[in-house]
């Protein structure tokens, strides 16, 4: 804030103390009439969630792999591969951005989707451009992420599990 908007503030206040006394603490009319909050959206929780108790994701990621050679490393990376993969893929359907090769030379023209193509390099000039494809980008073609239909914390990803022997 500029000190000349500071000043005239601070005379606006000065001038109208109940106004500025009102603008600091709004009135409950006025609370209520300001749209709630959004509450925020876990599925990337519950994403991580699925992930977890279909192919152990979290525990693969969580653990310290620096003790475990190659061969035990790859062997346990192929499973975690394989169910995470399939998880997507029923879950999302995750499909290239485009379908060139990496590597190959493409052309991005004008009104393209920053969102979608990523230029980097020597960016000069307007589209079209033209360059060679580094990564050919992902999107989900399907959003099929089963809501949330138990009242559990969203943060708890797999729960611990505990085993009760009949001994005491």
């Amino acid at each position: 804030m500029g000190l000349l908007t500071a000043i005239k503030v601070f005379f606006k206040a000065f001038k109208d103390p109940e106004g500025a006394q009102q603008f600091l603490e709004p009135s409950k009319e006025t609370l209520k009439q300001l749209p709630a909050a959004a509450e925020s959206d876990p599925s990337h929780l519950r994403l991580l969630s699925i992930l977890q108790r279909t192919g152990r994701l979290v525990d693969f990621l969580q653990e310290d792999i620096s003790t475990f050679d190659d061969a035990q490393v790859g062997a346990a990376v192929r499973k975690i591969h394989e169910d995470c993969q399939k998880t997507l893929e029923d879950l999302v359907a995750i499909r290239p951005l485009m379908e060139e090769n990496e590597g190959a030379k493409v052309q991005i023209p004008a009104g393209y989707d920053p969102s979608a193509i990523k230029l980097v390099g020597n960016l000069q000039g307007t589209p079209p451009f033209s360059g060679i494809l580094i990564h050919r980008g992902w999107k989900a073609h399907k959003k099929s992420l089963p809501k949330k239909t138990d009242k559990h914390l969203d943060e708890v990803l797999c729960p611990a599990e505990v085993e009760i022997s009949n001994k005491n």
